[in-house]
Formats: C-alpha cells, structure tokens, sequence
C-alpha cells in the first residue's frame, strides 16, 4: 500500500470518528459536552489537513460516508464515553498504520503527532470512564 493510500485510510477514519462524535455528545454528560466538542474540533481540523495533504499529492480525498455502524450500543453515558475511547483508539491504528508506510519526514511528523494525539484522548475518555487501565502500552496496536 502507499503512503497516498494509507492517507486515505486515515481521511476515512477521521471522517469515521467526526460521526461518531456526534453520537458520543448525545450520551454524555452535559459537564463533558466541552471535552466531547474539543476533541471532535481536533478531528475535524485533522481530517481537513489531510484532505489537504492528499490534494498536494494529487489525490482527491474520500468523502465520509452518511451512517457508521457502531462498534456496540451506546445507550447512556458510560457507553458514550466507552465510544469515545474506542474512535481514538481507533484513529492512534490508522495514524500508525501511516507512520509505516512512508519515510517521508513531514508525513511521519504528522502521522507521529496525530497517533499521540489521539492516544493522549484516548487516554482521557478512559480516565473519566474509570477504565482501567487508563493507558496502553503501544498504541494504535
């Protein structure tokens, strides 16, 4: 597969994990509305900066699908935040996956920050769920 490809694998997930946001919003909390907004903000920047990514190598991005099926039901808020998790995990696979098809330097730095990224998130919706444990030991694994 190519680094193109492998990109576009990522554009799809982010598209993938911006809808599944939305989900996880309508469960939560109103206290952590803010957090779900943030994190689906940083999604949503990412996904537009690799569209963009893919444009400058001549690719013309995916476009995101109109449903998602769910990974399990998300029914009240220890479910949404359970979601949450898993879209970043989710996405830490799919950045790393990006990270090993390419030895272009620029690419492997923004593949590098978007798994960390999300790991860190990941890391957050796990802590605030109580899951334990909070962290991986590899991520995106």
């Amino acid at each position: 597969m190519s680094a193109t490809d492998a990109l576009q694998d990522a554009l799809a997930a982010e598209h993938a994990v911006i809808w599944g946001y939305g989900v996880v919003g309508s469960k939560v909390v109103d206290d952590q509305l803010p957090d779900v907004r943030a994190a689906e903000q940083e999604h949503r920047d990412r996904r537009e900066a690799t569209a963009d990514l893919l444009r400058s190598l001549s690719a013309v991005p995916g476009e995101a699908q109109a449903y998602y099926e769910l990974p399990f039901p998300v029914t009240d808020p220890a479910s949404g935040l359970r979601l949450a998790a898993h879209l970043e995990q989710g996405a830490a696979a799919v950045w790393r996956y990006v990270l090993s098809q390419t030895e272009d330097t620029e690419l492997r730095r923004a593949a590098l920050v978007a798994l960390t990224d999300a790991a860190v998130q990941a890391t957050r919706w796990r802590l605030a769920a109580g899951t334990q444990p909070a962290t991986v030991a590899f991520p995106g694994q």
